[in-house]
């Protein structure tokens, strides 16, 4: 195969050296003060900070099980390219890599109702999960979350792995991250977002708001993807098993590190895997599109880290559609109308005001957008 595309052991060298760089890059300037005097942790404070380490492990794990198999499936994703008819066998290769470079320079973008978020003033310090905030801004089914996320990483299952430093990792999701039980920690689970390879206007999933953040680089190394949204990936996988010889798949099966994307050109939907090889060919150019698709199928990131708006966001980009649009209907918004029946300009203005106020307040980069 070309010379650009990594071995098995090649790839998790690299994920090693990155995870290292991703979890303490956050932590650094914080060591000179905390470590001569560490305070005497609480009970809560103790089981939070393993709950933590053990999400970071998530990524680890999820890496170590698909190394085995990931020269095969690289194969199998080039041979994908051929008979899709996206390119010659002589030139596969070569689309290939530059498909893997698209994925590994996407940005991750959060999108947002901006009425919702800015229409009080938003003295946020972090963005919460589902579990966090009690609430989710595409369903209210937390069984249906927690089976997905139980499916995808395997919180709940036996802990049978030999090695001990393995084990011990299986243990603490074990332990954090099974829902419910009496040690889960909400802050274990992920937080969402959108690999928005081709930087369209609008993010990468408009379809949940036309504003969004845009996430530093670092946030990559921390995370896991599937080839579309987690809640959607077994039913994908079975209406298209006749692509992968009949086999029966599911979403553990096809979760992937950072430096294991390949994973995503196998099994993306055929319709982005056109819309992959048409902006790694540069037939179509970054920017070009509001929305990917409609803005309803995307390639989706599962971050395992917290998240803080200082740190580890870059950008905040304002839909002037969403603020005309007004806040949508749910119940933490009942109050933002008072005895308002009617959405004006004054109410944009300080939306957009909030917003303004809330990126210099974090450091973020502003931006306006259609």
């Amino acid at each position: 195969m070309a010379g650009d595309r990594l071995s098995s052991s090649r790839a998790c060298q690299r994920y090693e050296n990155y995870r290292f760089t991703a979890i303490l890059h956050p932590y650094f300037s914080f060591l000179g003060s905390t470590m001569a005097n560490p305070p005497t942790p609480t009970t809560a404070e103790r089981n939070a900070a393993l709950g933590r380490l053990a999400r970071n492990e998530t990524v680890g794990l999820t890496n170590r099980r698909q190394l085995e198999s990931y020269d095969f499936v690289e194969d199998l994703a080039v041979k994908r390219l051929v008979t899709q008819k996206l390119c010659t066998a002589a030139t596969a290769d070569l689309v290939y890599g530059g498909i893997l470079k698209l994925l590994e320079d996407a940005r991750l973008t959060i999108s947002l109702k901006a009425p919702n978020w800015f229409y009080h003033e938003n003295t946020s310090k972090t963005y919460g999960n589902f579990w966090e905030r009690g609430v989710s801004g595409a369903s209210s089914d937390a069984k249906k979350r927690d089976a997905a996320e139980n499916s995808m990483f395997g919180y709940s299952n036996p802990v049978t792995d030999a090695d001990p430093k393995v084990k011990a990792a299986q243990n603490r999701l074990l332990t954090f991250g099974t829902s419910p039980s009496a040690t889960f920690e909400p802050a274990m689970r992920p937080r969402y977002a959108a690999v928005d390879f081709a930087y369209c206007i609008n993010g990468g999933l408009s379809k949940y708001g036309k504003s969004f953040l845009v996430l530093k680089d670092h946030m990559k190394h921390n995370s896991t993807f599937t080839h579309c949204d987690s809640f959607e990936v077994d039913m994908d996988l079975m209406e298209r098993k006749d692509e992968y010889f009949g086999t029966k798949l599911n979403l553990q099966d096809v979760a992937c590190s950072f430096f294991q994307l390949g994973f995503i050109v196998l099994f993306c939907h055929p319709a982005v895997l056109k819309k992959l090889h048409a902006y790694a060919t540069r037939e179509a150019k970054k920017g070009s599109e509001t929305n990917l698709l409609g803005g309803m199928i995307y390639i989706e990131a599962q971050m395992h880290a917290d998240i803080q708006f200082s740190r580890d966001v870059a950008e905040l980009n304002i839909s002037g559609q969403d603020c005309a649009a007004g806040p949508v209907s749910h119940p933490k918004s009942k109050s933002f109308f008072g005895k308002k029946t009617v959405w004006d300009n004054d109410d944009i203005a300080r939306v957009k005001k909030n917003a303004k106020k809330f990126a210099a307040s974090n450091g973020l980069i502003y931006n306006d957008v259609p």
